[in-house]
C-alpha cells in the first residue's frame, strides 16, 4: 500500500532565490494546475480505496546529488490545517522559499507557513537549504552536520507539519531520492517501498533527525523489535559489520531485563571521527517521530574499547520509559545509570565487584557535588541544563532505584524487582507516544507492585538537598568499600539479594551464559 506520488515541478539545481521566484511564477502556473488536478484526483481515488474514515496527508521530498537542499511538496486531503509549524527556530531562516502549488503564489512565512490561501485538497511546496549548519536563533546546536559525503538533518528544521496531528489522520513522507542515496528516519515504514514513511503521532516539537548519505540500510531484529542502524561516512573507515552486531548484541542484553521492547522499530545512528580517548564519548535519545539512538564514536579504538564501553548500554536503557518531562532526568537518567552496570555485570562485561564499585564512585561524586549546591534536586535539574555538572542528577535518581530495588525484593522476598516492575511496565504503558512526569511514572511503578515506595522515594528527594544515604545499605549488601575498592562479605544480612540483584533471575542468567559463550 503505497501512497501518492506525483512528479511535482523541481526547478533545475533547486536553488531559487526570493527574486526570482516570482517572474516564474506565471510561466508555472499551467504546469502547477495540472499537477494539482492529478494530486487530486489522485488522493481521492487513495482515499476511496484505504478507507473514508481515515485522513491521509502526502508529502513527497525531493534532494540532489550534493544534499544541499530538500524540496518538499505537502499535500492535504480535505481541508488543510490552518499553519505548518517547524521545532527549530531556525526553520525560517533555513527556508529558501514556499509556495502555492495550485496558484504558483509565494507565501510569506512568519514563525510558521499560514495556510489560509491553500484551498480543500491543495498543496504547499517549500524548499530548505540544509547545505550548512544553521544557528540563528536556536541555540541548542547546529541543525545540520556533513560527516564525509554523509549529512545529518533536524527534521525541526526541514518537516513543517500541522501543530497537531489528529488521531484519524496520517502523514505519509516519501523521499525520491538518488538512486545511490539512503535516507534513515526514526519513523515508520510503509511496507517494503523504498523511502516511504508514516509520521508517528508524537508532538511536532520533540526533537528528531534524519540522516541521508551513501551508508548502506542495515538492520538487527532484536526480539519483535527491528533496529535500523546508519553508520555515517568516516575516515578512517568504518567497521560496519562489527558495529552492527556490536548495537545487536547490546540491545539483546538490554531486552534481557525489559523483555520485548515495546517499539517495532528504533533508529540508530552511528556518526563517526568523534576525537575523544573513549569509543563513544557522547550519546542521547530522542523520541520525535518514534524512539532513536544516537551515538557519537571514535572509529579509532579497538573493538575491545566498544565492548567494554558502557555507553550503548546507558542509551539503550533509555527505552525501559517514555519520554519522561526534562525537569524530571532524574528519573530517566537515574534508572539508565543504575542499569549500565546491573546489565553489563549480569552478562559478565564486568564482574559484581566492578559494578558495585562504579555506583559506589557515581554516588560518591553525585553526593560531593549536592554538598557543594545545598540545592534541592528539581533545582540541580532545572541547573543541568545550563551546562551545571550532572552527577547529582544522574546519581541521585540511580541511589532512589537501588532504594526501590532493595526494598521491593527484601518485603517480597525477591517476588518484585525493579526488573519486575519495568517489564510490566513496558507492556502496559510504554508505547504511549505521550510525554509524561515522574509523578505519572511512579504513581504506576507504585500500582504496579501494589506499594508507596516509588512515590515515598520522589516525595523525600525531589524537593530536598539531601542525597540518599547508601552506606547503610551497602553494608546489608555485604559490600565493604575500601580505598575504591569492594570486596563481598557473604554472611552480610542482605548478601542474597546482593547476588541476585546483579545475576538476574533464572531466564537472563541463561541468556548471559549463551552471551557469553
Amino acid at each position: 500500500m503505497g501512497g501518492v506520488v506525483a512528479e511535482l515541478f523541481i526547478v533545475k539545481g533547486l536553488r531559487l532565490e526570493r527574486s526570482q521566484t516570482h517572474k516564474k511564477c506565471v510561466v508555472k502556473s499551467i504546469i502547477q494546475h495540472t499537477v494539482f488536478l492529478f494530486l487530486t484526483l489522485s488522493f481521492a481515488i487513495a482515499s476511496a480505496v484505504l478507507g473514508a474514515d481515515k485522513v491521509r496527508h502526502y508529502y513527497t521530498v525531493t534532494t540532489d546529488e550534493a544534499l544541499d537542499v530538500l524540496d518538499v511538496n505537502a499535500c492535504f486531503e480535505g481541508n488543510p490545517p490552518a499553519k505548518l509549524v517547524a521545532e527549530s527556530l531556525d526553520a525560517v531562516v533555513a527556508l529558501r522559499g514556499v509556495w502555492n502549488v495550485q496558484t504558483g503564489e509565494e507565501i510569506t512565512p512568519s514563525g510558521f507557513i499560514p495556510m489560509d490561501g491553500i484551498a480543500s485538497g491543495g498543496c504547499v511546496r517549500f524548499v530548505v537549504d540544509i547545505s550548512q549548519g544553521v544557528q540563528r536563533h536556536d541555540m541548542t546546536g547546529l541543525k545540520v552536520h556533513r560527516i564525509g559525503k554523509d549529512v545529518a538533518v533536524a527534521s525541526g528544521l526541514w518537516l513543517w507539519r500541522p501543530e497537531f496531528i489528529r488521531a484519524n489522520e496520517e502523514i505519509h513522507v516519501r523521499f525520491e531520492l538518488p538512486q545511490d542515496i539512503t535516507i534513515s528516519t526514526p519513523w515508520h515504514r510503509e511496507g517494503s517501498e523504498r523511502g516511504h514513511f508514516v509520521l508517528a503521532n508524537t508532538p511536532y516539537d520533540w526533537p528528531s533527525w534524519i540522516m541521508l548519505g551513501r551508508f548502506p540500510d542495515q538492520v538487527a531484529l532484536v526480539g519483535n523489535t527491528h533496529f535500523y542502524v546508519s553508520v555515517l561516512d568516516g575516515r578512517p573507515p568504518v567497521d560496519r559489520e562489527f558495529l552492527l552486531e556490536w548495537i545487536s548484541k547490546e540491545a539483546g542484553m538490554v531486552q534481557s531485563v525489559i523483555g520485548k521492547f515495546a517499539y517495532p522499530h528504533v533508529q540508530v545512528t552511528m556518526v563517526p571521527n568523534a576525537r575523544a580517548r573513549t569509543p563513544a564519548p557522547q550519546a542521547y535519545v530522542t523520541r520525535g517521530g518514534g524512539p532513536a539512538v544516537h551515538l557519537m564514536i571514535n572509529q579509532r579504538r579497538p573493538q575491545e574499547e566498544f565492548i567494554a564501553d558502557w555507553t550503548a548500554t546507558h542509551e539503550l536503557s533509555h527505552l525501559f520509559l517514555p519520554f519522561i518531562n526534562p525537569d524530571d532526568a532524574w528519573l530517566y537518567e537515574g534508572v539508565a545509570s543504575y542499569y549500565q552496570n546491573v546489565i553489563r555485570a549480569r552478562f559478565g562485561l564486568m564482574s559484581q565487584e566492578e559494578a558495585w564499585e562504579n555506583m559506589a564512585l557515581g554516588f560518591r561524586r553525585g553526593f560531593l557535588q549536592a554538598k557543594g549546591q545545598e540545592i534541592s534536586l528539581r533545582e540541580a535539574t532545572q541547573l543541568m541544563y545550563m551546562g551545571d555538572p550532572h552527577e547529582r542528577v544522574y546519581w541521585t535518581g540511580a541511589a532512589m532505584m537501588l532504594h526501590a530495588d532493595i526494598d521491593l525484593r527484601k518485603n517480597t522476598a525477591n517476588e518484585w524487582s525493579l526488573d519486575r516492575v519495568l517489564r510490566e511496565f513496558n507492556q502496559c504503558c510504554n508505547s504511549d507516544l505521550r510525554g509524561w512526569s515522574a509523578t505519572e511514572v511512579l504513581q504506576t511503578f507504585d500500582k504496579i507492585s501494589q506499594t508507596t515506595i516509588f512515590s515515598s522515594l520522589m516525595n523525600r528527594y525531589v524537593d530536598s538537598t539531601e542525597f540518599p544515604d547508601v552506606l547503610p545499605l551497602y553494608e546489608d549488601l555485604g559490600l565493604q568499600y575500601i580505598d575504591r575498592k569492594v570486596t563481598l562479605d557473604n554472611k552480610a544480612p542482605l548478601s542474597d539479594l546482593r547476588d541476585r540483584i546483579m545475576a538476574g533471575d533464572k531466564e537472563v542468567q541463561h541468556e548471559a551464559k549463551l552471551f557469553r559463550d
